[in-house]
């Protein structure tokens, strides 16, 4: 393993590029690409160096400078002081570029990209996570409905501590080594999983190679929980060093490695949860509580008639006709919104699975709206569309299917049978403005 604030000498170029405009003048340094032999740790400043230490300290003008800082002010030193410091610039952006040391390199992503993920997500894979302009790696830790817990990944290694799984260059399709960082959890919601990168590991054999694959579900979880409770992790596994009190640039890797998530973290603001704001009503008795009929409502609002049958009979509407609605009801659109029906949380997770993601974004092109934005509608239109479908006694085909299949749930179908119908005919209109453009065109030349 490296040491603790070594770097891997493989860096590329495109490092070393971004790497000339940090300002070495900065109280806390960004450590060079690359460099004969490992740096010296914050806490080496404070002892006797040895020989090999001093030699290094010798021809490394960034030791040298640290070093120099060091004995300067030794109070810079705290760790409180320092990571609130580290916290401060990586908010404000002054760490983009160590931020950048804690993503894949462009030559490794190339490798997770152009392929439709059709994959559930399941306890102890990798996973490529994506949200509008968002790209990291994370290793599943725990799932709940559309909440999943999952472990920040990089290829650094050196921001790994004690309860952090190295995983070997053969363990997943990036050819180098990675850490999975369980003591830097995260909750991200189930939409922004894009696409899979290593399947789950299975059990070794007792002559198999342990570090050719991801560990299993199971000892995953065991050292999840030995991070919770402050236990010690399972054995025969390779982790990392244990941090010290001094480890400032290891604990600064760290920050970046976590902030990049935040954004991850953040897009759980647009999954379904208990309105900030509690209606007196449902929104059909709000309707009600008007005395009138759903043609003179439909008259008043610009809606369709269909609108207001679908609230009595239990349904949702959609911001712009929550935007209709709330002049009626003497309001505002919010409150429309916190007034409809909850969403049903099976229908909820399977709208947010990682399979449906091209296809939201194929609808998105078509509307020139957002992949969000066509995640919920379509969650909208399938409860409307739930309510519309007859079952018959003897219908057992769906049970039968999530019997077969536990990630192919009631909604499954539904769903899959509403996208099919939007994009063939988005794919309809699409060819008719192409004939009609291509028409127009030959029209001018002629």
């Amino acid at each position: 393993m490296s040491p603790s604030n070594g770097l891997d000498g493989g860096q590329t170029a495109d490092h070393q590029g971004w790497k000339s405009k940090v300002d070495l003048d900065d109280d806390l340094l960004a450590p060079p690409v690359a460099a004969a032999e490992y740096h010296l740790l914050d806490t080496d400043f404070g002892r006797t160096v040895t020989e090999a230490q001093e030699k290094h300290l010798a021809c490394c003008g960034w030791c040298q400078q640290r070093f120099t800082q060091a004995m300067a002010h030794p109070d810079l030193l705290d760790e409180e002081a320092f990571l609130t410091v580290a916290r401060t610039r990586i908010t404000s952006g002054a760490g983009t570029a160590l931020q950048k040391m804690t993503t894949l390199r462009p030559a490794l992503h190339a490798l997770t990209i152009d392929q439709d993920a059709r994959d559930d997500v399941k306890i102890g894979q990798l996973w490529r996570l994506r949200w509008r302009g968002t790209t990291e790696l994370a290793l599943v830790i725990a799932l709940d409905r559309w909440w999943v817990t999952v472990a920040p990944v990089t290829t650094d290694v050196g921001a790994a501590d004690e309860y952090s799984l190295i995983l070997s260059e053969t363990a997943t399709i990036l050819g180098v080594p990675a850490t999975a960082c369980l003591s830097l959890e995260c909750v991200v919601p189930l939409f922004v999983f894009d696409q899979l990168i290593a399947p789950v590991g299975r059990p070794m054999r007792a002559d198999g190679d342990r570090f050719a694959q991801l560990p299993p579900p199971e000892t995953i979880r065991d050292v999840w929980q030995a991070w919770r409770r402050g236990t010690t992790p399972p054995g025969q596994l390779s982790y990392g060093e244990p941090l010290l009190d001094g480890d400032l640039d290891r604990r600064e890797l760290r920050a970046a490695l976590a902030a990049g998530f935040m954004p991850l973290v953040g897009a759980s603001a647009l999954a379904p949860s208990e309105p900030t704001r509690q209606p007196w009503a449902p929104l059909s008795a709000m309707l009600q509580e008007l005395h009138t009929s759903p043609s003179e409502l439909a008259r008043r609002t610009n809606l369709e008639r269909e609108v207001f049958l679908r609230i009595r009979q239990g349904g949702r509407v959609t911001l712009s006709e929550a935007q209709a609605l709330a002049s009626i009801l003497d309001t505002d659109a919010q409150t429309v919104l916190s007034a409809n029906p909850p969403l049903d949380d099976g229908l909820v997770v399977e709208v947010s699975r990682p399979k449906w993601r091209p296809d939201l974004r194929r609808l998105g092109q078509f509307r020139a709206t957002t992949e969000d934005e066509e995640r919920w509608r379509l969650a909208d239109t399938v409860t409307a569309l739930a309510r519309r479908t007859v079952h018959g006694p003897n219908d057992t085909d769906g049970a039968a299917d999530t019997v077969a299949d536990p990630y192919r749930s009631p909604w499954t179908p539904l769903v899959e049978m509403h996208l099919r119908a939007e994009l063939a005919l988005g794919d309809v209109r699409t060819a008719n403005e192409s004939h009609s453009s291509h028409g127009r065109g030959h029209g001018g030349d002629s």
